[in-house]
C-alpha cells in the first residue's frame, strides 16, 4: 500500500499527463490511506474509474467517452461537474491542446489561453464556479455582469465573451442545452466603449519620447513606431529577420508570455515590410552594441532584443521603460493615459495616412485588413486635425 499522504481527498486532485501533454478529462487524487485513484470529468459528472494504472485509466476514460457519445451514459444532476471543475478539467485542456495547432483556424496562442484561464479563475469562478455546469442560466450571467460593474466596459465584455465560449463548448458536448449568454437582452450586456482613446503622437512628441529611452529599449520603440510592429512581434524578431542591406524586415513569429517564439497573431501578420532609413540606422547601431558584448548575440537565430544577460527581453520591462520616457518627456501630464508601446503602432498608422499613403497601402504596411485599419487604427493627432481644417479653408470651403 502507498504510504499515507498529508494531503488527500478533493484537495489532492490533479491532472494526469502522458509525456508532457495533459490527458483531457482525466485526473487523479490521493485517498486518506495514501493510495491513488483515477477520475474522469465527463459531462455526466465526475466518475471514479476502476483502473489502477495510468495506462489503464487513459483507455478507460476513452471508452467512457465513446459510451457517452452513443447515449449509453446518462446525466446525473447530483454529480454534474461545477462550472469551475468543467472549465479546469475539460474546456481549458481543450484550449491548451490547440496551442500551436497547424490549422490557423483552430490555433490558439499561449497568451490567449493564459488570459482565458485568468478570466475564469479571477472572475467567472467567483460568481459561478460553484454552480453545476448544466444549471447555468441567464440570471446567473446577469449576476456576473453586475459584479463586473467596476471594470472597464471592454474588460467586462471580454470576460462575458469568455463565459460564452465556455458555455458554447458545454452545449457542443451535451452538457448544456442552450448557451445562456446568447439569451441576454441587449441592455443587459456590458458596453464596449473605450475609457480613453489611443494616443497618437506628433513627430515632435515621438522624437521627445525616443530621446528619453536608453540604448536597451529605444530600438524596440523604433521598431513599433517606424515599422508598425506589435510589441510581441518586435520582441520575437531574430537577426535573420532583419536585412539592413536590402532594407527589409520580416515578421515570422512573436514572443509568447513564456519567452518562447510562437506563431504570429494571424496569417496576415507574417509578412515582409520596408525598413525605413531611421529604423535601419537604429538597428545597425543596436547590432554593433550587441556584437561588442558577445558576437553570439548577433547570430541569425539570436533574438534582436535581449536583456543584458542575453535572455529574451520582457514586454513588461519595455512597457515600463516607455512609460518612464513618456513621463520624462512631459507626454503623460494632465491626467492623460500614459503613452504605451501599442500607441506607437497607432502613431505609425496615423502618420502613414497623414503623409498621404492610401488606406490600402497603409493596411499592407500594418499587416492588417483595410476595415480593421479604418475602424481601429485610423486617426489623426490634434496637430493633424488643425492641418486638415486649414486645408479646407485654403480650398475655399467654409471660408
Amino acid at each position: 500500500m502507498t504510504p499515507a499522504s498529508s494531503q488527500h481527498g478533493a484537495a489532492s486532485r490533479r491532472p494526469v499527463y502522458s509525456g508532457n501533454r495533459r490527458v483531457p478529462l482525466l485526473g487523479e487524487r490521493t485517498l486518506k490511506d495514501g493510495s491513488i485513484v483515477f477520475e474522469a470529468a465527463l459531462r455526466t459528472g465526475r466518475r471514479r474509474l476502476e483502473a489502477r494504472t495510468k495506462t489503464d485509466a487513459i483507455a478507460e476514460v476513452r471508452a467512457l467517452q465513446v459510451d457517452l457519445a452513443r447515449g449509453e451514459l446518462h446525466r446525473s444532476p447530483a454529480v454534474a461537474p461545477s462550472v469551475a471543475d468543467y472549465a479546469r478539467d475539460s474546456w481549458l485542456p481543450h484550449l491548451e491542446s490547440r496551442i500551436g495547432h497547424r490549422d490557423p483556424r483552430r490555433r490558439y496562442s499561449a497568451r490567449t489561453v493564459a488570459l482565458t484561464r485568468q478570466r475564469v479563475q479571477e472572475h467567472i469562478n467567483k460568481s459561478l464556479g460553484h454552480l453545476p455546469m448544466n444549471d447555468v442560466a441567464v440570471a446567473d450571467v446577469r449576476r456576473l455582469i453586475d459584479r463586473l460593474g467596476t471594470l472597464a466596459p471592454s474588460t467586462a465584455t471580454g470576460i462575458v465573451s469568455t463565459l460564452s465560449a465556455l458555455c458554447q463548448f458545454a452545449v457542443k458536448n451535451g452538457v448544456l442545452e442552450r448557451n445562456p449568454v446568447r439569451d441576454l437582452d441587449r441592455d443587459d450586456r456590458p458596453g464596449v466603449a473605450r475609457q480613453s482613446d489611443p494616443r497618437r503622437l506628433t513627430e515632435a512628441d515621438l522624437q521627445r519620447l525616443l530621446g528619453n529611452l536608453s540604448d536597451v529599449f529605444r530600438p524596440i520603440a523604433y521598431v513599433c513606431a517606424f515599422a508598425g510592429l506589435r510589441v510581441s512581434e518586435a520582441l520575437g524578431l531574430q537577426w535573420r529577420d532583419v536585412d539592413i542591406e536590402a532594407g527589409t524586415l520580416t515578421v515570422t513569429a512573436q514572443l509568447g508570455g513564456s519567452g518562447d517564439r510562437v506563431p504570429a497573431k494571424t496569417a496576415a501578420s507574417t509578412a515582409t515590410v520596408p525598413l525605413l532609413p531611421a529604423l535601419a540606422r537604429e538597428l545597425k547601431a543596436h547590432r554593433a552594441r550587441q556584437a561588442s558584448r558577445n558576437l553570439a548575440l548577433t547570430h541569425g537565430d539570436a533574438l534582436v532584443f535581449t536583456t543584458l544577460r542575453g535572455k529574451p527581453q520582457s514586454r513588461r520591462n519595455a512597457l515600463r521603460a516607455v512609460h518612464a520616457a513618456g513621463d520624462a518627456a512631459g507626454l503623460n501630464e494632465d491626467g492623460r493615459e500614459r503613452v504605451g508601446l501599442h500607441d506607437l503602432r497607432h502613431t505609425f498608422i496615423s502618420m502613414a495616412l497623414a503623409k498621404g499613403v492610401s488606406l490600402p497601402q497603409t493596411a499592407a504596411l500594418a499587416r492588417a485588413s483595410v476595415p480593421v485599419v479604418a475602424r481601429v487604427y485610423a486617426g489623426i493627432t490634434e496637430e493633424g486635425r488643425a492641418e486638415a481644417a486649414a486645408k479646407l479653408v485654403e480650398a475655399g470651403f467654409g471660408a
